[in-house]
């Protein structure tokens, strides 16, 4: 017989500074105190904040907690709470690494989890750069806790299968011939227990697990990647005879009307006129934490058309790292005056302020350009398949010349 072996079932309420009797809004609580103080955010150290947040896996499921107050970690490893693959988090903790299978304990009993869900979570910009906990609105199967997710009272076993669940089927294939196969059996649906009509379970109606809304509170950390997935130990579907399985929330950062987010960089573009681009910028954006910002380029800087010009760790806040962050890239583009806005005079003044070639007058010969419109386009590769005609219906013969306006 083996030796009985004391049980240590303190550590846990001691990462929480709460007492084994705590109620479950208790610990919620103590949980949500000691998590804002050792939130990495606040200085906190990483590891630390990863153990408190396993503690409440554990001691905010009635499940888990119950398994550790009975027989400790070691219970949970064994498949009693968090099943094999979902605490190995906490035993890469607490025990070292080896996670729920191997390692030192009893050998895996094989109890069986239920496949995890997969639910979306869309939340701003805003919220990625400057953390949130976002609530989430959950519907998910449990086990009827009136009847235990046994469907009824006074359970037996099923009479016409003799609790074997099935029966076996005779079907005459000719003569001499006969083929005998298994089916479920339809009294107790393959289960090989059931119950009087009258000890049906008024709550689930005798399906054994009922349907419940519940509101997850999100922690959104600063810099978070958009499809990251968030694990939920134990907040999935539950069946009769087997753990609940794991909920991934998946993080779906929606679009901003602003900026565009690349990995830990936020790029936008700016539109600004011809003499903001020759003389600077100063312009002001609002960003993600509501401040505002003035940008303004370099003393003599000239920008040109697609330009990108960086502010440097004024983008998204690098995960896990929120002291340290991307930068901000602007595009800009250039807006020149339109046809006729400027004046012969000020035309005159340009050219002698501007660098470059000064402009001849055109010779005899010369070609004119004109607006391009989709029109113009001589889609077909063998050319000239078009009406002759086509340039008098514009208004104007190929030969024809517009007067230069530099003449």
């Amino acid at each position: 017989m083996d030796e009985e072996r004391e049980v240590d079932n303190d550590k846990l309420y001691e990462l929480l500074q709460c007492p084994k009797t705590a109620t479950s809004t208790e610990i919620k609580k103590a949980y949500r105190n000691i998590a804002k103080k050792a939130h990495p955010d606040k200085g906190g150290d990483i590891e630390a904040f990863k153990e408190i947040n396993m503690a409440y896996e554990v001691l905010s499921n009635e499940e888990k907690r119950a398994t550790y107050d009975k027989y400790g970690l070691e219970g949970l490893k064994d498949g009693g709470g968090g099943g094999p693959g979902g605490m190995d988090d906490i035993f890469g903790h607490f025990f070292g690494g080896g996670g729920g299978r191997g390692g030192r304990g009893r050998p895996d009993n094989g109890v069986k989890k239920t496949k995890p869900i997969q639910k979306p979570l869309d939340i701003k910009l805003e919220d990625v750069y400057n953390g949130k906990v976002v609530k989430l609105e959950l519907n998910k199967r449990i086990c009827c806790e009136a009847c235990a997710g046994k469907g009824g009272k006074n359970i037996k076993t099923c009479t016409d299968c003799k609790g074997n669940g099935f029966k076996v089927k005779t079907q005459m294939l000719g003569p001499g011939m006969i083929q005998q196969s298994q089916v479920p059996c339809n009294s107790c649906r393959g289960e090989g227990k059931s119950y009087d009509e009258k000890d049906k379970c008024t709550v689930c109606k005798g399906e054994k697990i009922k349907s419940v809304d519940k509101t997850l509170e999100i922690p959104i950390e600063k810099g978070v990647p958009s499809d990251k997935s968030i694990v939920f130990t134990g907040e999935g579907n539950e069946v009769p005879g087997a753990m609940a399985g794991d909920l991934h929330v998946v993080i779906r950062v929606k679009q901003h009307a602003v900026f565009e987010r690349k990995g830990a960089d936020l790029f936008m573009k700016k539109k600004i006129s011809l003499l903001e681009a020759l003389t600077g910028v100063n312009f002001k954006i609002k960003h993600l934490d509501g401040s505002d910002v003035v940008i303004c380029t370099a003393p003599a800087d000239v920008i040109s058309p697609g330009d990108l010009k960086v502010v440097q760790g004024k983008g998204m806040p690098f995960y896990q790292d929120s002291m340290s962050c991307g930068n901000l890239i602007i595009s800009f583009d250039v807006e020149f005056p339109k046809p006729g806005a400027l004046k012969k005079d000020a035309i005159e003044g340009i050219k002698k302020l501007l660098p470059g070639p000064k402009v001849a007058a055109p010779p005899t010969n010369y070609e004119m350009m004109e607006d391009f419109h989709e029109g113009m386009r001589n889609e077909n590769a063998e050319g000239g398949k078009r009406n002759p005609y086509e340039d008098e219906e514009h208004g104007q013969s190929q030969g024809q010349r517009v007067e230069c306006g530099n003449q």
